[in-house]
C-alpha cells in the first residue's frame, strides 16, 4: 500500500481549505476594491464611544515567556440612517463631539459590487 492510497483524504481536505482561503480573499478583493466614490446624505441615529485598553499577549520564544502588550485606541462611531439603511462610520473625536443625534450630515459612501453593501468612507460635518 502506497502513501496516496493509505488516506486519500489527508490530501484532498488542505486543498480544499487552501482553494477556499483563497476564493474568501479574492472574492474581497474584486467585491471592494476599485470602488467609485459618491456623495450621500445621512441622518445621525446614534452615537457610540469605546474607551481605549491594552491587551497582552504571551509568546513562548527560546523556552521563556515573553509577553507583548498591544494598545487599542479609542474608538468614535456614529450610526446612521443612509437612504433608509443603517451605517455606521468611525470618526475624528472632534467631530464625535459636535454631531447629535438626528443631526444631517453629507457622507461619502461606495456601493459593493456583488454583496451590494454601502461603505461609509468619510462623514462630513452637520449642516
Amino acid at each position: 500500500m502506497t502513501a496516496f492510497k493509505a488516506n486519500p483524504f489527508a490530501y484532498v481536505f488542505p486543498a480544499l481549505v487552501l482553494v477556499s482561503v483563497v476564493g474568501y480573499y479574492l472574492y474581497g478583493a474584486l467585491d471592494r476594491y476599485g470602488l467609485d466614490t459618491r456623495s450621500a446624505q445621512a441622518r445621525v441615529t446614534g452615537k457610540q464611544f469605546t474607551p481605549g485598553s491594552t491587551t497582552y499577549n504571551t509568546n513562548i520564544a527560546g523556552g521563556r515567556a515573553w509577553t507583548q502588550s498591544t494598545e487599542n485606541p479609542d474608538a468614535y462611531v456614529v450610526t446612521l440612517d443612509l437612504e433608509g439603511h443603517p451605517a455606521s462610520a468611525y470618526v475624528s473625536k472632534e467631530l464625535f463631539k459636535v454631531l447629535q443625534s438626528g443631526d444631517a450630515v453629507e457622507v461619502q459612501v461606495r456601493l459593493t459590487r456583488f454583496s451590494r453593501k454601502l461603505q461609509v468612507v468619510d462623514v462630513g460635518r452637520p449642516r
